[in-house]
């Protein structure tokens, strides 16, 4: 009987038995491969290829609509001026007709940026309030006035905008009017302020802003 066969099979054997088990270590992903912390960049939100959504008014936020499928997407207060600004001007296939800083209103000084269809943003400094120190401009209302273009003025999406009747902002809004040094002035429970032209049920809206404003009484 050849033995070599045997020979061979015990020297793997001895040699297997000799190894130490080793605890199973996880594997570390690629550095590519880690997810890092997302950019507070609101131009990702527009797709790069495409029609561009279109631009709704809300309670202090401003929204991005797609056209075709209804989904809504909410920018609310807080974000930084370059990307909102950058997002904005890409939604409109414009940029700003004027970008300025009025030190004269009375919530404090307001970086502003104002499109030709009547479109205001309005940026308040604050802390950035993550790792990065230092302060930045920050998303803090916007209003809607009369503009000096051709591009369409923004509405709200329940269709309520510049020349936008009484009697079809009651329908969509509960709202409470008064008469004040601005005019007829209206607003909603949850941040939506306008003025209207009139008293009467055809009265036109001839303004609208939320959040912070630089309105003078």
């Amino acid at each position: 009987m050849n033995r070599l066969p045997l020979l061979l099979l015990s020297l793997l054997t001895a040699a297997c038995q000799s190894q130490p088990d080793r605890p199973t270590e996880p594997a570390v992903p690629a550095a590519s491969s880690v997810p890092t912390a997302p950019k507070r960049d609101t131009a990702s939100l527009v797709a790069p290829s495409g029609s561009p959504p279109t631009l709704a008014l809300a309670d202090n936020a401003v929204q991005l609509v797609n056209a075709k499928t209804g989904s809504t997407t909410t920018i609310p207060l807080g974000r930084p001026f370059e990307p909102l600004v950058r997002t904005i001007t890409n939604v409109l296939g414009e940029p700003p007709a004027r970008v300025g800083v009025n030190g004269e209103c009375g919530a404090g000084p307001l970086k502003m940026a104002t499109w030709a269809n009547g479109l205001t943003l309005a940026f308040r400094e604050q802390d950035r309030g993550d790792a990065s120190p230092g302060r930045e401009w920050q998303f803090a209302g916007w209003s809607l006035n009369p503009g000096r273009g051709a591009g369409r003025a923004p509405a709200t999406m329940a269709g309520v905008g510049l020349g936008t009747t009484r009697a079809e902002v009651e329908s969509a809004y509960v709202i409470k009017v008064v008469k004040s040094s601005l005019g007829y002035e209206f607003s909603t429970a949850s941040g939506l302020y306008g003025l209207l032209d009139g008293a009467g049920p055809q009265a036109r809206v001839s303004a609208l802003w939320s959040g912070t404003s630089c309105v003078f009484r």
